[in-house]
């Protein structure tokens, strides 16, 4: 299930220079880079020629040369030259993307492009202000892009699939607060005298502590995990502040591009600190790609689904998803629709009781 009309993070814009940089985004294929003057340009990749890949091609100056008959795009997808006639055609173009740069990412608008409001850009400012520290890594994962959503808004797997950096049976134990507003789930844990997890024992050198966690999701592909962790019984001592942003861009209905990084509110200039930090934000993710790619080669449409409590968050986040993929194919009608793991066709069915490449 595929939303376009939304704005989705296509790079670090530290990775588009003055080259060619592809990258697939909602099945389609693109072709992004910057202009001598630093203008980004997001085309196509595909010469209306003859369909060849434009990002095999080469820039000449702010010109991108196609590799298969040298005909000539301007940054705006405009054909300005064709090698082997001098007309050219007024269909001689290359469809091209709304972009935007904010927050340290490149955000692409893959939909109707008159409703490409840069305010609703999501709000990751906690990844470019200066009063955090912290950097971002990203992955490739082939999975649906829901099921990476799902991993994050139930946590109580972090005790089993990732025993080395951020483990917490208390976490897996506690029941959490679910809350779910039009465009937002979170899900709330308050957790006294908690063991310690690896990654925070380092941190602060502590083997027991308070904490308050809030995992948020709100569309389309958006997460953060906000931890305020002390001493136990310190209410009034130093608290450490960290948030763990993801972003989920589907890369086709069953691969996605994953960004990730971990920001904190203390030791700003510890450089080691951050690279510590990131190796094992790294190592995280890379357990969740493993454990949710297995579970999309594993899944068998026709096999029962046993739906857990803490499964309500997710569910939540589908029927916001679902309720936007409707709204964007013109259908006004609301009601409790879920959608199965891996199909983008609803059932009308209620909830049980329940209810990397480092850059």
């Amino acid at each position: 299930m595929l939303i376009r009309n939304s704005w989705y993070v296509a790079a670090l814009s530290s990775e588009i220079k003055t080259e060619l940089f592809a990258r697939k985004i909602l099945n389609e294929n693109i072709v992004m880079y910057r202009t001598s003057d630093g203008t980004l340009a997001v085309l196509e990749d595909r010469c209306p020629h003859r369909q060849v890949p434009l990002s095999k091609g080469r820039l000449q100056g702010d010109t991108l040369v196609c590799w298969y008959h040298g005909l000539q795009f301007d940054a705006k997808g405009k054909c300005i030259h064709i090698p082997s006639q001098q007309l050219i055609p007024q269909r001689a173009c290359v469809k091209t993307y709304p972009a935007a740069e904010k927050y340290g990412f490149v955000w692409l608008w893959m939909g109707e492009p008159a409703l490409s409001d840069e305010a609703l850009i999501p709000d990751h400012s906690v990844c470019s202000s200066a009063q955090f520290a912290g950097e971002m890594c990203y992955t490739h994962v082939l999975t649906d892009y829901r099921l990476a959503i799902d991993n994050l808004l139930d946590l109580t797997h972090i005790n089993y699939v990732h025993t080395e950096t951020i483990s917490s049976i208390a976490v897996a134990e506690t029941p959490p607060a679910i809350t779910v507003s039009e465009r937002e789930v979170r899900v709330s844990r308050v957790l006294r005298k908690e063991k310690n997890s690896p990654l925070l024992r380092k941190m602060m050198g502590l083997d027991y502590i308070d904490r308050t966690q809030e995992v948020i999701f709100w569309p389309v592909g958006n997460t953060r995990v906000e931890t305020t962790a002390r001493a136990p019984g310190e209410t009034d001592g130093i608290a450490l502040r960290l948030f763990t942003t993801s972003i989920f861009t589907p890369e086709t209905v069953d691969s996605s591009h994953i960004w990730v990084g971990m920001h904190r509110d203390f030791a700003l200039d510890n450089q080691p600190l951050t690279q510590m930090i990131l190796q094992e934000v790294v190592k995280t993710v890379l357990e969740d790609k493993d454990v949710t790619e297995h579970l999309q080669q594993n899944w068998k449409q026709s096999a029962p689904i046993v739906h857990l409590a803490v499964d309500q968050a997710a569910a939540a986040a589908r029927r916001m998803l679902a309720d936007l993929r409707l709204q964007e194919a013109g259908v006004r009608e609301r009601g409790i629709v879920e959608f199965d793991l891996r199909n983008a066709t609803p059932v009308d069915s209620r909830m049980g009781e329940a209810g990397v490449e480092v850059v």
